[in-house]
């Protein structure tokens, strides 16, 4: 490797797998336009442990005004965050006031919850269209990339935050440390900050290559995680890990205070490049599963979909994919003439196969129970394409 890892500056980077020119997960654009391609590479750090993405792409293009990623459209999503809100009502109590910041709050699907248990809640979000969202709904949003400057912008208004909060954000910033210290000078002496991230435990043991995508500058373990922010200071106060996402880690962070131990396996380079090795047999099973199967459409147009239909080049297998946010519904699957049709068109039709491939696949048993209750007169068969082909 020509480069040095992003987090930790060594020269230790090795290749894990390289997935070829893929289009971007969310440019989901209208049928017909074409979708740009970049090289997807995922190497990884014997010096730290992160994963990370070879070749960055710029962030205005992954999060730009035509951002197709709407939380509070996934029931699954916005059960996580009420959930997730009752837990800092827990730690802080109700009606605390405490002031929080959260980082990419999307369409503010954490941040109402939040407000509703009395904490005095701002959020910042890349892109307008879902800040929009948020604000339409009665939430304190500001829209811009976060860093040092956006920091001191914030802390001008506001001063100090009790806590600051991200979610499926902190892997998305390819300047990770700017992003660190970033948040560091916005907490107050005894803040917190709390952090989700895709696991990467549940990355390797449930071969989830479809979570690549150039969205995710990095992919976490605990023992990286806790490495990384401690360089910066912070002590890892409590962590966990949540189904979100197919697995995710949940890590408070404190200026203050005792890193507690770690429990999960580490994970070596051999064990990621026999990772990287198997991604390319999970693949082939699938391509070749659709390709002998009456499989002819696919549920969820998620980043995953995006990855999982073009890297196991699956698009002339399907007539349509079905979606459940409006603001993919009339587009295409990037880099395929492959439409996303709503679940209500889908639920209307009369002559749906009873092969589904869910590629939503973490979120298979809300897809299952709306399906089964859409047509109660099929058999459906559920084709679930990871890690390796399984029908239920």
């Amino acid at each position: 490797m020509s480069y040095k890892c992003r987090v930790c500056g060594s020269s230790s980077v090795y290749e894990i797998l390289d997935m070829g020119a893929m289009p971007l997960a969310g440019d989901f654009r209208p049928m017909g336009m074409k979708n740009q391609l970049f090289p997807l590479v995922i190497d990884g750090c014997e010096s730290c442990g992160v994963l990370q993405v070879r070749d960055i792409v710029d962030q205005s293009l992954l999060f730009g005004p035509a951002y197709c990623y709407a939380t509070s459209t996934v029931p699954g999503l916005v059960r996580h965050f009420e959930s997730y809100a009752g837990s800092f009502a827990s730690r802080y109590g109700i009606g605390s006031k405490r002031k929080v910041l959260e980082i990419g709050c999307n369409d503010g699907v954490f941040l109402a919850p939040l407000s509703k248990y009395g904490f005095d809640v701002v959020g910042i979000d890349a892109s307008d269209n879902v800040a929009n969202m948020a604000r339409e709904k009665g939430l304190d949003v500001h829209t811009g990339f976060f860093g040092p400057d956006k920091a001191r912008q914030l802390a001008d208004q506001y001063g100090k935050f009790d806590i600051v909060t991200c979610s499926n954000v902190f892997a998305h910033n390819p300047k990770v440390n700017d992003f660190i210290e970033a948040v560091a000078s916005l907490l107050d002496k005894e803040g917190e900050f709390w952090v989700e991230v895709h696991s990467a435990h549940d990355l390797f043991t449930g071969l989830q290559w479809d979570c690549f995508y150039h969205e995710h500058c990095f992919y976490w373990t605990i023992q990286a995680l806790e490495r990384c922010l401690g360089t910066f200071g912070f002590a890892l106060k409590d962590y966990e890990t949540t189904p979100m996402h197919g697995g995710a880690l949940r890590a408070v962070f404190g200026k203050v205070g005792k890193t507690v131990p770690l429990v999960a396996q580490s994970l070596s380079s051999d064990d990621w490049r026999g990772f990287g090795q198997n991604c390319f047999k999970s693949r082939d099973v699938l391509r070749e599963c659709v390709q002998h199967l009456p499989i002819n459409y696919a549920y969820g147009a998620a980043g995953r979909a995006v990855t999982l239909i073009n890297w196991a080049q699956i698009a002339g297998s399907l007539d349509f994919v079905v979606d459940g946010s409006p603001l993919r519904f009339n587009n295409a699957i990037p880099n395929t003439t492959v439409p996303i049709i709503s679940e209500k068109e889908f639920f209307s039709l009369t002559n749906v196969s009873d092969w589904c491939l869910v590629s939503a696949h973490n979120y298979f048993e809300g897809i299952r129970n709306k399906v089964d209750a859409a047509f109660p007169d099929k058999k459906m068969k559920y084709v679930l394409p990871l890690p390796y082909v399984s029908i239920k």
